[in-house]
């Protein structure tokens, strides 16, 4: 038993690493693109106090606002909108940013309407709000028509980002080079250094460290070069900060720790010139400094050095920026220094966190990790049961086996759908501008799309049909078998002969296909793999080894194929609800019917039903 469990940790112990490192890289970058939104909105302000004083200081200004005129109300309204609004009051924060931008506006202040809207884009970025795309182009211009080059940039970058959060990664690409070439031509080194830096995190995500770190390099250089023009400005400051963690960060990651450690110094001198220009000690600067130097301790050994990082990270702030990475960390620490117990504390505060995140992902690399401090700690009972929910979890992962024949069939339904619906959108247009004449022809041109649309439905209906009459077909044939292991040479006597290894997987294929077949139990909402094995009474291992050899795929996905296959038949012969077929065919509920029978076939229950009722099928989907 603890050979197996060692077998298995030594397997997946760089997968965790692996792992570990994306998500540090992950946390901290994310981190600071929501502390530079904060660095460049606090470069001269004194933070405010705690939480329970936010109501009577909100209170207080308000009051201001309404008494004064001129500088002194833009004051409070800059004031105000610094306040740490909770999260449920933003929609209140946005309107007193919007009023604060009139009244700049009014009164002709360019810089203060410059500093309300950095403000409105922080929370709309921070918030995720749709809205902040339009916000952003439109900020934008404001930034390039009064020459503030740094917000211009520093909005660009942001409006990329928020691309590339909303999985539009192709659009991110292309609006970065866009942008390094628009800041070349200016000759923006702040402009090039953002570009570069983003390049260098495009390159990282797809695994292309040297690239990366070329760019990072050059970004960093011409950071110098534009600190050295104008030291004092806090959004170059921040951008400086951005890239040394992202440099960091790559070095450690590529295992170029001296490269690492020679940033440091530079690193923590420029913090302390901004601490001493601002007048601020920003915390989340030290946080994300110590949190890369934490990392670069544990690739070199020094345990107690990365332990007392860490524990100033947590001194520095009772709830800081990065927990998952900080309980990573010093679990990691513990584990390499031997003291399993610690380690398996701070492993159970992470599955804790992603069990309520739900990242299930994550969820079984942390399971695995538990599993590698178990076998230290020669618990194998306990790591070989966490071991198999971990794989269990993991097929639920990793479903859908690909069927070649309809991801075409539903490939070429898409791009077809997808353009005629551009079809008729644009006719749409031309409707709104024609009047009651044009209203006819787009009318017409509406019915004929839908028709067209229909007509693609039913071909893939009857390509579906035909699918199901080949897998029909395919039972048939296990069910007449006879035998599914049993050799030419084989003896009569030896095939009837229990103590035979063939004889005892024929017998088990045998079984399993008739529970399925004849018996057809997975019409059953609870069975599952563990009810079977119990029934038959056999073993795990030899379980799966007999079902991957009488069906050529996984228990999971098999189970699915019948069940969908029996669905198909009731849709095309019965008069029965999609309810009442999603209960009788075993999957329980309508949701879990209608997403099975979507990722399988590219159609819901009811759009099938309606087109395989319909006319005959096109020869093609054209």
């Amino acid at each position: 038993m603890k050979q197996s469990s060692i077998i298995y940790t030594q397997v997946h112990k760089n997968e965790h690493e692996d792992t570990k490192t994306q998500s540090l890289h992950t946390v901290f970058l994310r981190a600071f693109v929501s502390l530079c939104l904060k660095v460049s909105l606090l470069s001269s302000a004194t933070m405010w106090g705690q939480n329970n004083d936010f109501q009577h200081q909100k209170d207080s200004l308000l009051k201001v606002i309404k008494s004064v005129q001129g500088d002194e109300k833009l004051q409070a309204y800059s004031t105000l909108c610094r306040l740490p609004f909770p999260d449920e009051e933003l929609d209140l924060k946005l309107q007193y940013t919007n009023d604060f931008m009139r009244e700049a506006r009014k009164q002709q202040n360019k810089d203060q309407e410059r500093f309300a809207r950095r403000i409105e884009l922080a929370d709309l970025y921070n918030a995720q709000l749709s809205e902040f795309e339009q916000k952003a182009k439109e900020h934008m211009v404001f930034f390039k028509d009064n020459n503030y080059a740094e917000n211009y940039y520093y909005t660009y970058a942001l409006l990329l980002q928020f691309y590339g959060y909303r999985g539009d990664t192709q659009r991110e690409i292309e609006g970065i080079k866009q942008m390094y070439a628009e800041a070349t031509h200016q000759q923006s080194l702040y402009g090039i250094a953002r570009a570069g830096m983003m390049m260098g995190q495009m390159y990282y995500a797809e695994g292309r460290s040297e690239e990366a770190e070329e760019y990072y390099k050059d970004a960093l250089e011409k950071a110098h070069e534009m600190l050295r023009e104008d030291p004092d400005q806090s959004e170059k400051n921040a951008l400086i900060f951005d890239i040394y963690t992202g440099l960091v960060t790559l070095l450690e990651i590529q295992n170029k720790l001296d490269e690492a450690i020679l940033l440091m110094p530079d690193w923590r001198k420029r913090l302390a010139d901004y601490e001493k220009l601002a007048n601020h000690r920003y915390t989340t600067l030290y946080i994300a400094y110590y949190g890369d130097y934490v990392g670069i301790c544990i690739k070199m050994g020094e345990y107690d050095r990365a332990e007392l990082y860490c524990d100033s990270i947590e001194q520095m702030n009772p709830e800081p920026v990065d927990l998952y990475g900080l309980w990573l960390n010093k679990s990691d620490i513990y584990l390499k220094r031997g003291e399993w117990d610690k380690a398996l504390e701070f492993a159970d505060k992470l599955i804790k966190y992603e069990n309520e995140t739900g990242d299930t992902d994550r969820i079984v690399g942390l399971l695995r990790y538990k599993v590698h401090i178990l076998d230290n700690m020669e618990r194998y009972e306990e790591a070989l049961g966490l071991l198999d929910k971990a794989f269990h979890l993991n097929d639920s992962i990793h479903f859908l086996e690909t069927n070649a024949q309809l991801d075409e069939i539903r490939t070429q339904y898409e791009v077809e759908k997808h353009i005629a619906e551009k079809e008729r959108n644009r006719n749409y247009f031309f409707f709104a501008l024609g009047g009651c004449f044009l209203l006819a022809i787009a009318l017409g041109i509406w019915i004929l799309l839908n028709r067209k649309i229909a007509k693609k439905n039913r071909f893939l209906a009857f390509r579906i049909k035909e699918l199901i009459t080949q897998q029909e077909a395919q039972d048939k044939e296990i069910l007449a078998k006879t035998s599914f292991v049993a050799s030419e040479k084989q003896t009569e006597e030896e095939t009837d002969n229990d103590l035979c290894p063939e004889t005892r997987m024929d017998k088990l294929c045998i079984a399993i296909r008739d529970l399925l077949l004849k018996d057809k139990i997975y019409r059953n909402p609870t069975i599952t793999r563990d009810h079977i094995i119990e029934s038959l009474g056999t073993s795990k291992d030899i379980f799966i080894e007999a079902f991957h050899y009488c069906f050529r795929m996984s228990f999971t996905n098999y189970i699915n194929k019948l069940r969908l296959q029996d669905a198909v038949t009731l849709l095309e012969q019965s008069d029965m609800s999609i309810e009442a077929i999603s209960e009788l065919v075993g999957f329980g509920t309508i949701r879990t019917f209608q997403r099975q029978f979507g990722i399988k076939y590219n159609m819901s229950p009811k759009d099938y039903r309606k087109s395989i009722n319909s006319t005959t099928p096109p020869l093609t989907p054209n």
